[in-house]
């Protein structure tokens, strides 16, 4: 019989942690430990003080590591010097996942019906802002310390207990029929940390050339755009203007610019061939988004892999996996024989997307 060590950290990174669990954790520090043995007392650290005896307890298998969202956690703890077996974690916020029930802590505090105290909480969530963040840019204190702000920090340790009372009794209270250590869902969740921890390769230089090429495709758009509205409307973007000009130039009523709206009139031979070609480059404009290509390139790790693209049981009560960062599972399936792509991959790294 194995007895619980319900273990959290608080930590502060220069990297917003948008970018992805692994590339923020490559630099975060430690700054607070919080952890507790079975129903002992909850026990609080700053990052710079001796945790021997925790090293201890993590090191002895006779303890079930319970962790909130083990993932972020354990990576910082790793990139920190301090490897946890995934094998050995009993994730509060897997399990409640597994079970259709809300990840977030506090939520799942309310849907259990344990005494939860929101002052307290959006108390906390203000020194996380304070402590756990670089300041916003333009102030003196770039960073808040417990030597800047030493009666706040008496404060945020005191939430750092919080976080633990409640873990300890979510999970005395949550199912265990889909999850627990030693079952084969717990199993399948290792193999995914191991999935997670490992990355994608990623090609660089390929989001690099999408990206420099998607804006001189607006660039070719925008120009397209003034020449069919005699200059009435300067980039693909702008909206208002657009609906403005049709309504105007050409006495159509749109309700808006979405992709179905100008799918559905792009081909009408009812419309002038002019307000066609100008809701075919509006159309084709909306296809350049870049948001995908900066994720990678912003979370991608110094080896070139890109980590933590799977959440386990994330699709709400489905239990199947959903995708995190750039979303894996939502790119688009290829409309071009292999070769073909192949050649426009060339022709983009080549700075010669035009000639295909």
């Amino acid at each position: 019989m194995t007895t619980p060590l319900y273990l959290d950290t608080e930590t502060f990174c220069e990297v917003p942690i948008a970018n992805g669990t692994h590339r923020y954790a490559e630099s975060a520090e430690i700054i607070m430990w919080q952890w507790a043995v079975g129903d002992g007392p909850v026990i609080v650290r700053d990052g710079d003080e001796n945790i021997d005896d925790l090293l201890a307890l993590l090191a002895d298998s006779q303890y079930e590591i319970v962790i909130h969202n083990s993932a972020f956690d354990r990576t910082v703890m790793r990139h920190n010097g301090i490897t946890i077996p995934v094998n050995r974690i009993f994730d509060t916020m897997i399990c409640a996942q597994a079970h259709s029930l809300p990840g977030a802590l506090r939520l799942l505090c309310e849907v259990l019906r344990l005494p939860t105290d929101k002052a307290k909480d959006k108390e906390g969530k203000a020194w996380i802002q304070l402590f756990c963040k670089p300041q916003p840019k333009g102030r003196k204190l770039r960073r808040a310390t417990r030597e800047t702000h030493p009666i706040e920090w008496q404060r945020f340790r005191e939430y750092g207990k919080l976080d633990i009372v409640a873990m300890r009794e979510v999970y005395k209270k949550l199912p265990r029929w889909n999850y627990k250590i030693g079952h084969a869902e717990h199993d399948l969740w290792c193999l995914d940390q191991r999935i997670n921890d490992r990355g994608v390769l990623m090609d660089l230089e390929l989001a690099h050339s999408a990206i420099r090429a998607c804006a001189r495709a607006q660039e070719i758009h925008g120009a397209d755009v003034a020449r069919l509205t005699d200059g009435a409307v300067q980039t693909t973007g702008q909206r208002d203007k657009m609906l403005g000009f049709i309504l105007e130039a050409h006495g159509v009523l749109l309700p808006d610019l979405t992709g179905s709206t100008l799918k559905r009139l792009v081909n009408d031979p009812d419309l002038p061939a002019e307000l066609r070609e100008l809701l075919a480059v509006r159309l084709q404009s909306s296809k350049t988004s870049v948001s995908k290509y900066k994720r990678v390139i912003n979370g991608v790790s110094p080896d070139g892999r890109l980590r933590g693209l799977l959440a386990f049981c994330g699709a709400g009560r489905t239990g199947r996996w959903s995708g995190r960062l750039f979303q894996p599972q939502n790119l688009p399936g290829p409309t071009l024989k292999n070769d073909a792509i192949e050649r426009g991959i060339e022709a983009l790294k080549a700075n010669a997307e035009d000639l295909i």
